[in-house]
């Protein structure tokens, strides 16, 4: 191995070590005000919060800008004359954003509004309010993305940590001062205030007003390589909000926001390995990816390998989680969140598909064709928005579960294609890559249903049964993935997994 590729591989085993560190930490922290705003605020007030914070989103992922993305990509990602240019770009689309949201508010609380909702609360000021959380975000320095360029984690993942520690607090003190849904509001732009403060901490830079010609036509062509997929994954992400907020209703006919906010709620745990997979692999794929982008059969190694450590970790973490079922979501947020049937189960094997569209997706980025990856949140979007509308009117919340996981079916079989064929890689090697992952997650699927044949269980004892056969499971993968000197992306050997032969 050469001295360059040691070095690739140290920072990639390094990345992930920090990145899986932080991830985890964030999530731990993130569950905490979330338990609590369960049993302090009424479930009505957050599908509220879900829906003016989806509202607010769609509008700012139309012009989303990929600054950081970009940056990480460019040659040019660590010069201040680039890093002040991108800068100057985020503050002035935030700002035109800001107001463009501020001219909408009513319009958007129209659109959302019941008599409910305009009874306890002013609509219009809940989104002038939050439409200046993506100011506020837009601050951040821009520095943050040469050290991620660079592989450098470690810091930046502490800052985020703190971040998150302080964001939570705030979220916390508020939920159980207010009980309502202002308290939501504050908390979120409270904890947005703390990511771009750190972001300084993380990566100090003292950003300037900049026009560099050469940095804007480079982000002019970056992003309009990948115009439109910000947008389409954020109609993905907020198709709940807009779905169930608005066609979703309770048995005297009237809106149910409450099944939103039961939805919002498990799909958070039942998202665990979409979350930790994106988070924690797709910041340290992409540069890394980036580096391999000009030798195929290297990438293609580095992306199976990807591929074969979701495997074995993500399935019997979504096997379990489904097994689980609504006794996890009951535990942490209260009974109030486990009360329809099935749904956690539903949004356990959504989590697990989308975990693995997660794994395929950076590739596209990292080589700059994000284009393949738009293709394919497209035609989700289109699914889940066909199916999904009708399914809620018939079958409630649980149909509208049943579209997301069609959608992500959709979304990965097209990216997996593409993939495929970027890559040169055959069916067959793909297969043999899946084959550990898939084997163990059966197996302890198959133990798990015994069990419960066995021994029926219910509850808080359902969820420590869980954890006590998965855990050991999951930990020792974890262990020998971290021991495989094979294992981490950017690595030149083939993945022990993948069958060479045609």
């Amino acid at each position: 191995m050469t001295a360059p590729d040691h070095d690739l591989r140290r920072k990639t085993v390094h990345g992930l070590f920090w990145q899986f560190l932080g991830v985890g930490g964030q999530r731990i922290v993130a569950m905490i005000p979330l338990t609590v705003i369960a049993r302090a605020i009424d479930k009505d007030d957050v599908g509220l919060f879900a829906i003016v914070l989806t509202g607010i989103a769609v509008i700012e992922s139309l012009t989303l800008f990929m600054g950081e993305q970009s940056t990480i990509s460019s040659a040019r990602g660590t010069d201040r004359r680039y890093l002040d240019t991108v800068f100057t770009v985020r503050v002035l689309r935030s700002i035109a954003i800001t107001g463009l949201l501020c001219a909408l508010a009513p319009a958007f609380a129209w659109f959302f509004g019941t008599p409910q909702y305009r009874e306890h609360y002013w609509l219009t000021g809940l989104f002038l309010v939050l439409a200046g959380n993506g100011l506020i975000d837009g601050l951040q320095s821009p520095a943050r993305a040469a050290r991620l360029k660079g592989m450098e984690f470690r810091r930046i993942v502490f800052c985020d940590f703190l971040a998150a520690v302080f964001g939570m607090l705030c979220t916390v003190a508020f939920a159980l001062l207010w009980g309502n849904v202002w308290a939501l509001l504050a908390g979120h732009m409270c904890g947005t205030a703390m990511r771009t403060l750190f972001s300084y901490v993380a990566a100090p830079h003292r950003p300037r007003i900049a026009f560099d010609r050469d940095a804007l036509r480079e982000l002019l062509h970056y992003s309009k390589g990948a115009a439109g997929a910000p947008f389409l994954l954020v109609m993905v992400f907020a198709s709940p909000a807009l779905v169930l907020g608005r066609f979703l209703y309770d048995a005297q006919g009237q809106r149910d926001p409450g099944g939103l906010a039961e939805f919002d709620y498990a799909s958070r745990l039942a998202r665990l390995p979409e979350d930790i997979f994106l988070r924690v692999l797709a910041p340290v794929a992409i540069p890394a990816y980036a580096h391999l982008r000009h030798d195929t059969p290297r990438l293609s190694r580095a992306w199976l390998g990807a591929v074969r450590t979701f495997l074995l970790v993500g399935v019997p973490m979504s096997v379990t989680l489904a097994w689980c079922g609504s006794a996890l979501p009951g535990v942490v947020f209260g009974d109030r969140y486990g009360e329809i049937t099935s749904l956690f189960a539903v949004q356990s094997l959504h989590g697990g598909l989308a975990g693995l569209t997660s794994v395929v997706g950076p590739l596209f980025w990292a080589v700059g064709i994000p284009g393949k990856d738009r293709t394919a949140q497209l035609f989700r979007g289109i699914t889940i928005y066909a199916v999904g509308i009708p399914a809620t009117l018939y079958f409630g919340v649980i149909g509208f579960a049943w579209s997301m996981v069609a959608g992500i079916l959709v979304a990965l079989t097209l990216s997996l294609a593409a993939a495929l064929r970027y890559l040169a890689v055959s069916p067959r090697q793909l297969l043999a890559t899946m084959r550990d992952g898939t084997l163990l997650g059966g197996a302890l699927g198959i133990t798990l249903l015994l069990l419960d044949l066995v021994l029926p269980t219910t509850g808080l004892l359902r969820v420590l049964v869980a954890a006590a056969l998965s855990g050991p499971v999951l930990g020792m993968v974890t262990l020998r993935l971290l021991r495989q000197r094979r294992g981490a992306p950017g690595v030149a050997p083939r993945p022990a997994a993948v069958d060479p032969s045609p």
